[in-house]
């Protein structure tokens, strides 16, 4: 038996249940963790939930990350699908408008969930590496764009991580019940009634245009960016010519008063010039004088 914090819960009431505890406990302690459920099971009398529960393998670090989340932040993951609900009615409709505005609110709230992954599972005591982040967030990605895929990833029983592209889906231990699918007991996705084929077909064309549709997004991402960036160095330019423009103005108004001073100063020295002229004159003729009568004194 693992460690005595197991000691009298309840066996697992079903593969599902079990996967739900097993697949989002620290991967360190999940082999130990499984042989405890198994040997609940067993003791519960249910020998063949013993051997399925044996059978599970370890998650891939992503899918852990995204089981934990399911467990810390539930809300969010409901609000992954109602997104993934409501771009699907969108894109059948082709209502161009609510398509604008859910896709922003996407990525805003993908963006919200890849925090809270990173936060949840570090609450659990792991640090996720760039690279399982960005699976996270394609997996998100591709979530958010389907309801049926939202649902699998709410589940909380990954095993695999799914991508973008739509790889790595029906790794969800027991099965998910979706909207016009379904996931068989083994974890692989099937459909139902006949038309295996043509299922199978749409499938592929969902896949397709899932692929074209964030190939479209990421150009849409990218040209926002690029515009706001543009936006902002005109921004940025405007705000730089209105600078220069009230400095402009500023010197020109500088420039008037310098004028002026000058217009002034040439005034005060013309009339300085013509005191300085007339003291000049004062000063020869009373120079004359002296000499005048110095003259006649000495005749």
């Amino acid at each position: 038996m693992p460690d005595d914090r197991h000691t009298g819960t309840p066996a697992p009431t079903g593969l599902a249940s079990a996967a739900v505890e097993l697949l989002r406990v620290p991967l360190s302690g999940f082999v130990a963790e499984r042989k405890r459920l198994a040997v609940a099971a067993r003791d519960d009398g249910d020998d063949d939930l013993a051997t399925a529960i044996l059978a599970l393998r370890k998650p891939s670090v992503a899918a852990w990350a995204l089981n934990v989340l399911t467990a810390h932040r539930p809300d969010l993951l409901g609000e992954l699908e109602r997104l993934g609900s409501a771009l699907g009615d969108a894109q059948r409709s082709g209502d161009a408008t609510a398509l604008r505005t859910l896709g922003a609110e996407r990525r805003s709230l993908i963006a919200t969930l890849v925090t809270a992954t990173v936060g949840a599972a570090a609450a659990e005591g792991a640090s996720l590496s760039g690279t399982v982040i960005e699976t996270v967030r394609q997996s998100l990605q591709a979530a958010s764009a389907d309801a049926d895929l939202a649902a699998q990833v709410s589940s909380g029983r990954l095993t695999d991580a799914p991508t973008s592209s739509g790889t790595g889906w029906g790794g969800v231990v027991g099965g998910v019940e979706t909207s016009g699918r379904r996931s068989t007991a083994d974890g692989s996705v099937g459909t139902r009634g006949d038309g295996d084929g043509d299922r199978s077909d749409d499938d592929d064309r969902r896949r397709r245009l899932r692929a074209r549709l964030e190939a479209a997004e990421r150009d849409e991402e990218a040209a926002s960016s690029a515009s706001e960036e543009a936006t902002a160095f005109l921004d940025e330019s405007a705000v730089r010519r209105s600078g220069l423009l009230r400095d402009r103005e500023d010197l020109a108004r500088r420039l008037e008063e310098l004028d002026a001073d000058i217009a002034d100063a040439d005034r005060e020295w013309a009339r300085r010039q013509r005191a300085a002229d007339r003291a000049q004159r004062v000063s020869d003729a009373a120079h004359e004088d002296v000499e005048r009568l110095r003259s006649a004194l000495e005749d």
